[in-house]
C-alpha cells in the first residue's frame, strides 16, 4: 500500500474559531500482540468546540518504532478526500517527540471546497493502520500521531496507542505421509521430478485454499538431493478440536522423498505454530490429493510429537479412504478440480479436468490428446512434471484405479464417486 507521491495538500482558509482542535484518539488505547502478530491502529477523527463541522480537510502523521513494528498496509480508509498513502519515512526531526518511535507514514485528507468530512459527522473513523509485531522484539511500544497539516484555525491533539507485545505461545509438530501420485514401491519413497525439473516455486501455492502465508523456501533446499530432497509443498493445518472443520492455523511446509514434512524455509522436521498449547485435529493436504485428518485431537505442546499417515496405527477422521501400497498408506491422487473427491466419470469428473487443461492449452496446436503439457499444475497427477491424458505414465490411470479398486465400490463402476474425508 505503499506509494512513492507527493502530497499537495492544499488548505484554504476557513474562518473558524482559533481554540478549536482536531482530534485523534485510537478505537483501542492500550493493546496486547503476540510477537509476529498482527494488529491494526485505528484512529477516530473528532473537532472540539468551537467548530463547524466542515473542514478543508486534515494531514496525519503515523509514528511507530520499527524495531517493534513492521508496516503492512493501509485498509479501509475514509474515501472522502483521501490522498494516496505516502511513503514510510525516518523520523530524523522526532516530529512527536518520542525519539523511539524512529518512522512514519502520512495520511491526508483534501478538500478545497472546506468541506471535509461530507456528509459524514465526526466522530469518525479514519481507516485502519495494519502492523507487524516483529519476531525479535518483546516489551512496550506506542503508535503516535502528528499533523503535517490541519485545517486553517485549528490545532492537532492526539492520544498515542500503547501496545505491549510479548513472545507467543508456541506448539511443534513432527508430520509425515506420502503422495500416491510420487509414490514407489519399490524404493519405499516418493520421486522427485517436480525439483530436478526445478518446477517447484519457491512461494507456498495453497492461497486459493484460503491460506495466506507468506512461507517461502530457497534455492538451497531444493537443491537438496537423497532422502530429504523436496517432493512439493503441502498444506499442514490445525483444526478446532470441537468443530474439526474450522481451522485455527495453517502452514505451508515442503514434503521430502522419506516423507518427512519440513519447514520450507530452514528444512527442519520440527514445524512450529503459533497456538496456544492444547488439543487440535490434524490435517495433512495436498494440491491434487485427497487430504487426512487424525482421528481424534492430537495434544500439542512445546514438545514435538509425530504424526505419520503413512502407517497403518495411524486412524484417520472419517472413511480412510489411504491407498495401501507395500507397507505404507498413501494420500491417494487424482483431485484435479480441488472438490474433494474422485470422479472418473459423470458431471463434475477429475478425468475431463486432466482431458480439458491439455486440450486448452496453447502448446497444443494439434489438440493431441496424448499431448504432454509441461508444467507445474494441478492436473500433474502422478507429480511427475507434466500433465499427459492418454500414452505411458499418463495422469489419468491412477485416478480411475483408485476409483475401480475403493472397496466401497462393489460393482466396480466408472462413475463412483470417492468421497474425501476431510471435512470442509
Amino acid at each position: 500500500m505503499k506509494h512513492s507521491v507527493h502530497l499537495a495538500i492544499a488548505i484554504v482558509c476557513l474562518a473558524m474559531p482559533v481554540h478549536a482542535a482536531q482530534i485523534i484518539t485510537p478505537v483501542e488505547t492500550s493493546v496486547s500482540v503476540n510477537r509476529g502478530g498482527v494488529v491494526a491502529f485505528k484512529p477516530v477523527y473528532a473537532l472540539s468546540s468551537p467548530e463547524t463541522g466542515a473542514e478543508t480537510g486534515l494531514g496525519m502523521r503515523v509514528h511507530f518504532d520499527a524495531r517493534a513494528l513492521l508496516f503492512k498496509e493501509v485498509k479501509n480508509a475514509f474515501a472522502y478526500g483521501f490522498q494516496p498513502v505516502g511513503e514510510v519515512v525516518v523520523d530524523s526531526l522526532d516530529l512527536d517527540a518520542d525519539p523511539n518511535t524512529d518512522h512514519y507514514l502520512t495520511l491526508a485528507w483534501v478538500d478545497v471546497a472546506a468541506q471535509w468530512p461530507g456528509n459524514d459527522k465526526p466522530p469518525l473513523t479514519l481507516g485502519e493502520v495494519w502492523f507487524e509485531a516483529q519476531s525479535a522484539f518483546t516489551g512496550t511500544t506506542h503508535i503516535r500521531t502528528t499533523a503535517s497539516d490541519t485545517a486553517d484555525g485549528t490545532a492537532f491533539q492526539s492520544t498515542p496507542m500503547t501496545l505491549a507485545v510479548s513472545a507467543a505461545d508456541t506448539v511443534m509438530l513432527n508430520m509425515r505421509g506420502f503422495l500416491q501420485g510420487a509414490y514407489v514401491t519399490s524404493s519405499g519413497q516418493m520421486r522427485d521430478n517436480l525439483r530436478t525439473s526445478k518446477l517447484i516455486p519457491l512461494t507456498q501455492p495453497y492461497a486459493e485454499w484460503g491460506h495466506n502465508g507468506t512461507e517461502m523456501t530457497t534455492t538451497a533446499l531444493l537443491d537438496t538431493a537423497g532422502n530429504d530432497a523436496p517432493v512439493d509443498w503441502v498444506l499442514v493445518e490445525l483444526r478446532d478440536q470441537n468443530q474439526p472443520q474450522t481451522r485455527i492455523a495453517s502452514q505451508a511446509a515442503l514434503l521430502q522423498r522419506d516423507g518427512d514434512v519440513v519447514d520450507a524455509a530452514t528444512g527442519s522436521n520440527t514445524l512450529v505454530f503459533n497456538v496456544v498449547p492444547g488439543d487440535y485435529y490434524l490435517a495433512l493436504r495436498h494440491r491434487n490429493h485427497l487430504g487426512m485428518l487424525s482421528a481424534a485431537p492430537v495434544t500439542l505442546s512445546a514438545n514435538a510429537n509425530l504424526l505419520d499417515f503413512s502407517q497403518m496405527t495411524t486412524p484417520v477422521y472419517g472413511k480412510d479412504v489411504r491407498i495401501q501400497q507395500g507397507l505404507a498408506l498413501l494420500l491417494p491422487t487424482g483431485d484435479a478440480n480441488l472438490d474433494n473427491k474422485l470422479i472418473a466419470d459423470g458431471p463434475n469428473n477429475d478425468k475431463n479436468t486432466v482431458l480439458g487443461e491439455v486440450l486448452a492449452s496453447p502448446e497444443n496446436t494439434g489438440t493431441h490428446t496424448n499431448f504432454q503439457l509441461p508444467g507445474y499444475r494441478v492436473t500433474d497427477l502422478n507429480l511427475d512434471g507434466k500433465t499427459l491424458y492418454v500414452g505411458p505414465d499418463n495422469d489419468v490411470n491412477a485416478l480411475l484405479g483408485n476409483i475401480l479398486l475403493s472397496p466401497a465400490n462393489s460393482t466396480a463402476s466408472t462413475n463412483y464417486i470417492l468421497p474425501g474425508s476431510l471435512p470442509r
